[in-house]
């Protein structure tokens, strides 16, 4: 499932031994994503948005070897694939969360993704994966097209899973588009890897089938 990364020869070494000493190493970044043709392939193909955009979260992030590294027991380690575990509301308007698989195409991704979230509702759990790291923390905040994002923490600095939170779709002009916040360890990756998983969401957004 993962390889040990070798630190003497990445070449990001020395930005991880700037970071890792910092008591707060984490960073997050928040921008509006057109988001239009994944809401209209969503509505022709009657699928749910909410876990179409996971399914291009995913396969953004899969793409980009930073956000699949991992501190594990003291040591970097590389995962092979990540996968995803998302909070989910109750009905009482508390939440607990849903751990999501990876598909190989949009269409298998929904269809399990709704039995998934059907099972973990009635679970009612925050028990859910806490063992794994190769997952990414998903969140949504269907109610509002918010501008900045700040998680809860506990400031574990050896925490290295990215954080990544949906918010309300709106309409700006023609276009349909989401706040994406991400939230990650600077030990881990740096401005321009959380830049390319902004472009390649954009890529899957504009072609999710």
């Amino acid at each position: 499932m993962y390889k040990k990364l070798d630190i003497e020869n990445w070449s990001r070494k020395p930005t991880f031994e700037f970071f890792r000493d910092f008591e707060d190493p984490f960073f997050n970044m928040t921008a509006n994503v057109d988001v239009t043709g994944l809401y209209n392939f969503c509505k022709e193909n009657e699928l749910s948005i909410a876990i179409a955009l996971l399914y291009c979260s995913q396969k953004a992030a899969n793409e980009i070897r930073e956000f699949r590294i991992r501190l594990l027991d003291g040591e970097l380690v590389e995962y092979e694939i990540v996968e995803a575990t998302q909070t989910i509301l109750q009905d009482d308007e508390t939440f607990s969360f849903c751990y999501y698989q990876t598909a190989s195409n949009i269409y298998d991704y929904v269809s399990a993704g709704r039995r998934d979230y059907q099972k973990y509702k009635s679970l009612n759990t925050f028990d859910v994966e806490t063992d794994r790291l190769d997952l990414i923390y998903y969140s949504v905040i269907p109610w509002i097209s918010f501008t900045s994002f700040k998680h809860a923490s506990r400031l574990d600095k050896t925490q290295t899973v990215p954080r990544i939170v949906f918010g309300k779709i709106f309409e700006d002009g023609a276009k349909k588009k989401v706040p994406v916040s991400v939230e990650v360890n600077h030990t881990i990756m740096d401005g321009i890897h959380v830049g390319k998983y902004y472009s390649k969401l954009q890529e899957n957004f504009d072609s999710p089938g």
